[in-house]
C-alpha cells in the first residue's frame, strides 16, 4: 500500500494536468509535486528518446538496477520497454544469470555494462576494470549517458520503495513471469 495518496488523472488541474496524463503509479504519486514529475519525465524521455547510447544496453543496465535494489516496479516496467529496445526473454534469463555469478555467453559489452550497473547500484560508483573495458568502445559522451541513466534509475527505484508504490496489474504479468529473489 502507498505511503501517500494517489492521484488519478480525475485530479489534473493546471499545474498537473500534462504529468498525470501519463498513466502509471509514479506520475500518480509524484503528481503531487508537478515540477518533481516532470524533472523525473523529463529526464526519462531524454534517456529513451534521444541518448545516443545503445538502447539495449541502456535496458540492461536499468534492468540490473532493478534487479540488484529488488525494486519490483522498475523491474517489470523495464522488462516491458526492454522488449520493445531490443532486450530478449534469453537476455534477460543470462541478466538474471550473470547477477547470480554465473558465467554466460552475453557478449562482452553486454556482460561490462551489467557489471558497472551492478557496482554503481550497490557500491556508488563504477570500478576501474569496468570503466576500462567499455570506455574504449563507448567514449566519452556514452560512458556519461551510461552513468547517467544508472545513477537515475537508482534515485527512481529509491523513490518507489520509499513511497511502497504499487505496481500497476497490467504489469504484474512482467513480474509473474520474471519474478524477483526475496531481497
Amino acid at each position: 500500500m502507498p505511503r501517500i495518496p494517489m492521484l488519478t488523472a480525475a485530479d489534473a488541474n493546471d499545474s498537473n494536468r500534462d504529468v498525470l496524463q501519463r498513466d502509471v503509479n509514479l506520475y500518480y504519486a509524484l503528481g503531487h509535486v508537478p515540477g518533481v514529475a516532470r524533472a523525473f519525465s523529463q529526464m526519462g524521455l531524454w534517456l529513451r528518446f534521444d541518448s545516443t547510447l545503445d538502447t539495449r544496453l541502456r535496458e540492461l543496465a536499468i534492468l540490473t538496477v532493478g534487479y540488484v535494489e529488488r525494486a519490483a516496479y522498475e523491474w517489470a516496467h523495464h522488462i516491458e520497454l526492454g522488449y520493445q529496445f531490443g532486450v530478449t526473454d534469453a537476455d534477460i534469463e543470462r541478466l538474471i544469470r550473470e547477477l547470480e555469478g554465473e558465467a554466460t555467453d552475453l557478449e562482452p559489452m553486454a556482460r561490462h555494462t551489467i557489471a558497472a550497473a551492478r557496482e554503481i547500484t550497490r557500491d556508488g560508483a563504477m570500478s576501474d576494470a569496468s570503466w576500462n573495458a567499455l570506455a574504449p568502445e563507448l567514449g566519452t559522451e556514452k560512458m556519461i549517458e551510461l552513468t547517467g541513466a544508472i545513477a537515475f534509475y537508482c534515485a527512481i527505484t529509491r523513490v518507489l520503495k520509499t513511497l511502497q508504490l504499487d505496481l500497476e496489474p497490467e504489469a504484474q504479468a512482467f513480474l509473474d513471469r520474471w519474478p524477483l529473489p526475496a531481497a
